[in-house]
């Protein structure tokens, strides 16, 4: 069976599994998320790396057969353990992926990846996200400790030239904190000056999350007021309708914000049918965490997470003591599936805006009657 025969089966099966509210799945994750170490060489103020976390280190033998075992499902590949994929074994990771026919969306900090190491990947990356907050040399250096500046503009250059050739999606990631608020706007102009609108590329502004000790003074809520917020979020989105830059902005009402000036760059391969497949399940089957129904996380050290938030109270066994194929139909897993249908949700579900800002999840939680809500 072909590769894409397989993938597309594996779709069928995970709708067939939410619509029979199976418990053992005969699908399998199609997106991993999985980087062999936790290495990064920043201490963004907004990441648990900035507080300290102990280095983990999964042998290359170790990650080999993993990864033997897991990619041949596999759809897509995020290199990442709260760390710096460029760091990670790339040159295995890359090979991995030609051998199983995955593909990367994989998030990076621009310090190590420039245009030549981007071209020497392309053919396996589904898309990159470059993650760069500030236009201003100070608060991108203060937000991202141990950043140079002036460095990662001149690989963002490069990796923009090549993506703009190549064809491969890009995107930049901007995590919404005080310092920068009042300069997103600038933001917008400096990734459009650099080739982000020729690059088809968007630019996504997303929460902040209180990871780390060091970013609590940078909470964007406290320091201003909602108007304010607003006020900045929509002078941004001006700039970017006249510069012609795909804006989104990931944050609940009265924030949410898409500015679609054109069609975004998209390879046609198959992580473009599991978003459909993914823009299905949400739509269809509400109530179950769309990001569970194929997504799996592994750490370095072998735990397994349903998802990307990968917290403890979810955690659903060690590849170190038993396969994949085990886990993913094992008890933990089995009993988190019961809870989903029955939406009986751990706690940890129930404040995630994978699952809450679905707006059929909300519409359905709208229509249950008041005591089930509170349940």
């Amino acid at each position: 069976m072909s590769k894409i025969a397989r993938e597309l089966r594996n779709y069928y099966s995970i709708v067939a599994d939410l619509a029979t509210e199976a418990e053992v799945w005969s699908s399998k994750p199609a997106w991993l998320e999985f980087a062999p170490n936790n290495v990064c060489n920043l201490r963004c103020i907004m990441c648990a790396q900035a507080d300290g976390v102990p280095v983990e280190v999964m042998k290359t033998e170790d990650a080999v057969k993993l990864l033997d075992e897991i990619l041949p499902d596999m759809t897509v590949w995020t290199p990442s353990a709260l760390s710096e994929p460029m760091l990670a074994n790339i040159r295995m990771v890359v090979q991995k992926c030609r051998e199983h026919e995955v593909y990367l969306n994989m998030y990076s900090n621009a310090t190590l990846l420039n245009g030549a190491k981007f071209r020497d990947m392309a053919d396996r990356i589904h898309k990159l996200w470059i993650s760069f907050d500030s236009p201003r040399k100070e608060v991108l250096e203060m937000l991202r400790a141990r950043a140079d500046f002036d460095q990662v503009v001149a690989n963002m250059k490069e990796v923009i030239a090549a993506a703009t050739e190549l064809k491969v999606p890009l995107g930049f990631v901007a995590v919404l904190v005080k310092d920068n608020v009042e300069h997103l706007h600038e933001l917008v102009d400096f990734l459009a000056d650099l080739g982000a609108v020729e690059s088809r590329s968007d630019l996504r502004i997303q929460p902040m999350l209180d990871n780390a000790e060091r970013c609590r003074d940078q909470n964007v809520f406290a320091a201003f007021s909602e108007a304010e917020i607003v006020a900045c979020i929509d002078r941004a989105c001006d700039r970017a309708r006249e510069r012609g830059l795909i804006f989104h902005v990931d944050m609940d009402d009265p924030y949410r914000r898409n500015v679609v000036t054109q069609a975004p760059m998209v390879r046609e391969i198959s992580p473009e049918i599991l978003s459909i497949m993914l823009d299905e399940v949400r739509e269809r089957f509400p109530h179950f965490c769309s990001m569970a129904t194929n997504y799996v996380k592994i750490e370095p050290n072998g735990e397994v997470y349903p998802c990307c938030r990968g917290p403890r109270e979810l955690l659903m066994g060690n590849v170190n003591e038993q396969p994949m194929q085990e886990i993913w139909n094992g008890e933990k897993y089995r009993e988190f599936r019961r809870r989903m249908n029955a939406k009986d949700y751990p706690e940890v579900c129930r404040t995630c805006d994978v699952l809450v800002a679905n707006p059929c999840f909300k519409k359905e939680w709208a229509q249950r009657p008041a005591g089930v809500r509170e349940s």
